[in-house]
């Protein structure tokens, strides 16, 4: 009997010790994202949202899915307004450092990812269209906008 319990005990220890289950994607085609982009967080010196869109995007490519299978928008809106805008326009809304996103904001663009920045708030804060970032378009109200694309299927990620 006691072989039998220590047997048991060291399969146990085994299998706890085994490499976790990854769980694989299970959607492989018409992924629909929208991120909601509220704030000027950064993460690893470009802004959070960009910096997980790209993170995303290279994830589903190491995992095979063709990029023309994923539609990822990026809804800009309040403070988040000075990641998708030039120099001059970051400076009237009081951040000193130059847009260190362009590099990231042309590679997602390229690779087919939707910056969109709310309407509203662009003329709330001021800013021109020509200072939008190369790429950016404009959204005619982010609720309206981030509504629009949940109704079309679109799963929804919140950055703050």
């Amino acid at each position: 009997m006691k072989q039998i319990f220590a047997a048991l005990f060291a399969l146990t220890l085994t299998a706890s010790a085994a490499e976790p289950e990854v769980i694989p994607i299970q959607v492989r085609e018409n992924l629909r994202i929208v991120y909601q982009v509220t704030d000027d967080a950064a993460d690893e010196s470009v802004k959070k949202g960009l910096f997980y869109a790209r993170k995303l995007i290279n994830t589903y490519q190491k995992q095979g899915i063709a990029p023309e299978q994923v539609h990822l928008h990026l809804v800009y809106h309040g403070t988040g307004i000075a990641a998708v805008v030039n120099d001059e326009a970051r400076k009237r809304l009081g951040t000193d450092t130059a847009n260190p996103n362009g590099e990231i904001l042309a590679e997602l663009v390229k690779r087919g990812v939707q910056v969109e920045l709310c309407e509203n708030t662009m003329q709330q804060k001021g800013v021109k269209p020509s200072e939008l970032m190369p790429g950016v378009k404009l959204a005619v109200g982010a609720f309206p906008r981030l509504i629009d694309l949940q109704l079309q299927g679109f799963a929804y990620i919140k950055f703050e």
